[in-house]
């Protein structure tokens, strides 16, 4: 059935024409159909997936993604988000991940491998609805190499950002791009039903972090100017995010309150502490926007309809990515694929001179992003550095904590993700980090002035203190205080919490064992008191 609806998309003309979500007539004749189906174009993403698939099973996840994914198994087992489970961005990625969750709790599988299958499998479902729906004009070879940059924008070049919410972003709103595309073109088309699934399927990664909302706001405002306000607003896609918008606004408000009030304020009062210099945030950026800035130009310049539509999305994720002022690599990933996508568009349409001036561009952005790629994986595979300590840390928590509890002390999720969701002993943090310790260590480093600096180390004890009641087996400290902040990477992180009466009674019980490179490790001794710490 889905297969005959993207069809559809792609100009078939649909059996509910005429209905409310059919708004624009089908112009699109029989000479125009797309030459290759759905099923052709899946079946040339098989070898693109299988090598996907291959790459990411063989690597332990990223360290974000497998947060996500241990807070969706501890909620499915009874914690309640923003109490138990507590995190600055709203929790829809957690929801989202709790089927693969259950699904590998039912097997007796790693948590990331039911997840990763899943999002390989809607990185290619996207990539070739994308081709697709643009198919008309294009050839069959044409509309096989459009597909195949899609599906390796998605399912390779992510490499160590797999399933992280911009790695999501980009596949559900895909196929919305082209829809959009082909709102504005010179064969208008209809889809009606499939209209309305795309649009909620964008909604929910548009949903993810409240940043992307200025993908479809871009996307939608030139939609407009090109249509010369002919493209109704109240179109079935848009129906459809609204509906999703909709939707989380009201169970965020009925349902979040612990998180709106208590992990909103928290992570608001040190959330500055992570951003890095404007530098450091613009430089990467230049990089992966010199090869497709040309046909940006070019694309406005000739009125190009698709060209315009990958631009205004370009526009959003670049807006997103500087409005969130980390520089983080993953942030970076969504201006990649789109990057990607609007030079295949170009490479696949076009003149003979427009289409090797986007295949030399698009070689140079492969260039660009091939390093990462190729640096992840020597550092994750089997053997590589990272995966050797992960693997030394998951022996040391299986050695000392068994199937008792574990912290690991850091400013960074890494590495108690991805440990914590390949061993049975128990994380017993509520966080996957140490938040206020960056802001600590810049406030006392006078790197950074804030007037609340007093409340900030109040949580940051209080915080630890939570941690420590539950009794952990093994705690492990990170010599390296900096990590991707700008704080000083040697601000002593124990010293710190030996100036509390409190932490001092419970670390008595604690005595040091051999390092795991720069992790400092300690193991119980003894029992705490009954009732937990003394204060």
């Amino acid at each position: 059935m889905q297969f005959e609806i993207l069809k559809c998309a792609a100009g078939s003309r649909l059996p509910w024409r005429g209905s409310v979500f059919a708004p624009d007539d089908i112009t699109t004749g029989p000479g125009h159909r797309p030459t290759v189906g759905v099923k052709g174009l899946l079946a040339c993403l098989v070898p693109v997936l299988a090598a996907g698939l291959l790459l990411q099973l063989s690597t332990y996840p990223n360290h974000d993604v497998a947060w996500v994914l241990w807070g969706s198994r501890e909620i499915l087992e009874g914690a309640r988000w923003g109490i138990d489970v507590i995190e600055p961005n709203p929790p829809l990625a957690w929801y989202l991940s709790m089927p693969t969750t259950a699904i590998a709790s039912w097997l007796g599988v790693p948590l990331d491998w039911t997840f990763r299958i899943a999002v390989a499998l809607a990185g290619a479902i996207s990539a070739a609805s994308f081709a697709l729906i643009l198919a008309v004009g294009r050839s069959r070879s044409q509309t096989i190499i459009l597909c195949l940059v899609a599906g390796l924008s998605l399912l390779i070049l992510p490499a160590r950002e797999f399933g992280q919410r911009e790695h999501l972003l980009a596949i559900a709103v895909l196929p919305y791009l082209a829809l959009a595309s082909r709102r504005v073109g010179p064969e208008r088309c209809s889809a009606g039903l499939v209209a309305l699934i795309i649009g909620i399927v964008a909604g929910v990664g548009v949903a993810l972090k409240p940043y992307f909302a200025a993908v479809p706001i871009l996307v939608e405002l030139f939609v407009q100017i090109l249509s010369r306000r002919q493209a109704r607003l109240l179109r079935a896609e848009n129906v459809g995010m609204g509906l999703v918008a909709a939707t989380y606004a009201i169970e965020l408000l009925a349902f979040e309150q612990p998180y709106l009030q208590q992990a909103v304020p928290l992570a608001r009062e040190i959330y500055w502490s992570f951003d890095l210099p404007w530098k450091q945030v613009v430089d990467p950026l230049r990089l992966h926007l010199l090869p497709a800035a040309p046909f940006v130009a070019y694309a406005f310049a000739r009125r190009d309809g698709t060209g315009i539509i990958l631009s205004a999305a370009l526009f959003g994720v670049i807006a997103s990515y500087l409005i969130q002022h980390k520089g983080y690599p993953y942030h970076l990933l969504p201006i990649s694929i789109f990057s990607s996508v609007l030079l295949a568009n170009f490479a696949t349409s076009g003149g003979a001179l427009v289409r090797t001036l986007a295949v030399i561009c698009l070689s140079m952005l492969t260039f660009v992003c091939h390093r990462p790629v190729i640096g992840w994986w020597n550092d994750n595979r089997p053997g590589g550095a990272r995966a050797l300590e992960i693997d030394r840390i998951r022996s040391s928590i299986a050695a000392h904590a068994d199937n008792g509890g574990f912290l690991i002390v850091s400013v960074h999720p890494y590495p108690s993700f991805p440990a914590a969701i390949y061993t049975p002993a128990r994380y017993v943090s509520r966080t996957n980090s140490h938040w206020f310790l960056p802001a600590v260590a810049q406030i006392r480093a006078k790197t950074a002035q804030y007037r609340d600096r007093a409340a900030i180390e109040r949580h940051a004890r209080d915080f630890i203190l939570h941690d420590l009641a539950s009794g952990p087996d093994l705690v492990m400290i990170d010599t390296d205080a900096g990590r991707h902040t700008v704080g000083p990477k040697q601000f002593d992180i124990l010293a710190f919490y030996q100036e509390d009466p409190a932490f001092r009674s419970i670390w008595t019980h604690y005595r040091e064992i051999e390092r795991i490179s720069g992790y400092r490790q300690f193991v119980r001794v003894d029992p705490l008191p009954p009732g937990g710490p003394t204060k």
